[in-house]
């Protein structure tokens, strides 16, 4: 039996996407009929995460997935497989079960008692007797949705002729499979309404560009100056030094007192002395030392990602600050009728197989409330940073003085997420246009 294929992270820089540096309308992020065209041409046609499935734990477990106008139903088979419905009845179009998780033997809708299998088959419908035309089930039974996963991630797609999720991903595997996602479990879950766009949002984790002036304080155990940007078919990446201070700070090329306590002591290492690079070999090293007790493999991961942020967009919406212990997984969900609200969901992962991580609710919080995550979650005072950005970021794209956003390199992952929209937008209008 021949010996299976190491697993390693790609290192070498993809080549330049050739993107052009040219304004993006404002209207792109502000306008209602844009919307719409992202809906009918992108949103429907793209593989998008809707969860995990480790929430998915025997036969009848479900969760719901919300995406614009839709709410769809994933749930787990007595096959063990995950399958996808559409969460609405089909006598008259009552929504069969509120967002969140659960468990059915069926789904009874709460208005006329129709009754579902867990495969979306009808089973009962009341009073069948009184329907001339007849209740065919191949008509009635809950619609399918497109339904498939990797590393433990449920995706689904709205076009039922979509090409295969291992197509759609296409170099996302090869580069993040080495983290063995699939055997980490859910630390944090959070769903933010923001006022913003949900473009708004993904470009704001898409550059290290904002660092020194929105996180400041982090320049002096994270590099944004030496930051380095891929960009591939539809997906992105960033690797962001971390352990390393800024070119920007006082204390660059030095061990500073910061990495010293957020890095090296959080792993166990107390009074380092050495160079900026013995420190990074050191925080690696510490690192494989402890995986073991968390049942965590690192075997496939290299120092640099044992040290650094593996920053992934996979296109449309979902985002991965991919670290060695932990990596916090975002996805921006468009709000069904305003393109000046969004939904933010925050997934922090431990890679921690072999610890009891209970399974948490999930919390909900809203910009237009004042919520902050401070003190709620790891890393709460860095993210409430960039809410507190974004809001302001839309009202202003608003004012007549904006017109466009200006761009430069280190934005270049927001160019080519327009160009990828762009693609699928125009193929949309052109089928249009033949209909």
């Amino acid at each position: 039996m021949a010996a299976s294929t190491p697993l390693a992270t790609p290192m070498e820089r993809a080549p330049d996407p050739g993107v052009e540096y040219a304004p993006i309308p404002k209207s792109r992020y502000t306008s209602a009929e844009f919307a719409a065209e992202e809906w009918a041409h992108m949103w429907t046609q793209t593989w998008v995460c809707a969860g995990r499935a480790s929430d998915l734990d025997r036969p009848g477990d479900y969760f719901t997935f919300e995406l614009g106008p839709e709410s769809i139903l994933v749930i787990k088979q007595p096959d063990g497989s995950i399958r996808a419905r559409y969460n609405v009845c089909m006598h008259r179009g009552n929504r069969l079960r509120e967002p969140g998780r659960g468990h059915a033997e069926k789904f009874s809708c709460l208005f006329h008692g129709w009754e579902y299998g867990i495969d979306g088959a009808l089973l009962d419908a009341q009073d069948p007797e009184c329907f001339p035309q007849g209740v065919p089930t191949d008509k009635l039974s809950l619609r399918p949705v497109l339904c498939d996963t990797w590393a433990g991630f449920v995706f689904v797609n709205l076009d039922p002729e979509a090409e295969p999720l291992s197509n759609y991903l296409g170099v996302i595997p090869e580069h993040l499979d080495p983290y063995h996602f699939e055997d980490w479990k859910v630390s944090f879950d959070a769903t933010i309404e923001i006022e913003c766009n949900w473009k708004t949002s993904v470009d704001a984790f898409n550059e290290a560009y904002h660092l020194a002036a929105t996180h400041t304080w982090t320049l002096a155990f994270s590099d944004d100056t030496r930051t380095l940007y891929d960009c591939y078919d539809k997906h992105t990446r960033m690797i962001f030094p971390e352990v390393q201070a800024s070119l920007r700070h006082p204390g660059a090329n030095t061990v500073t007192p910061e990495i010293k306590e957020m890095f090296l002591s959080r792993v166990g290492i107390t009074d380092f002395e050495g160079t900026p690079e013995e420190a990074r070999t050191a925080f690696a090293e510490q690192q494989r030392k402890i995986a073991p007790s968390l049942g965590a493999n690192l075997d496939d991961l290299n120092e640099a990602q044992l040290c650094d942020d593996f920053h992934y967009t996979v296109f449309p919406n979902m985002t991965f600050n991919t670290h060695a212990l932990f990596t916090w997984v975002f996805t921006h969900r468009p709000h069904p009728t305003d393109p000046n609200k969004m939904y933010f969901d925050f997934w922090n992962l431990m890679n921690a197989p072999a610890v009891d991580v209970p399974r948490p609710e999930k919390c909900f919080f809203s910009t237009a409330n004042g919520d902050t995550l401070d003190g709620v979650c790891d890393g709460g005072d860095l993210l409430d940073e960039d809410l507190y950005n974004l809001p302001r970021i839309q009202a202003g794209m608003n004012s007549r003085a904006f017109e466009d956003l200006h761009l430069g390199e280190q934005e270049v992952r927001i160019l080519h997420h327009h160009r990828t929209l762009d693609e699928y937008l125009e193929r949309g209008r052109a089928a249009d246009g033949g209909a």
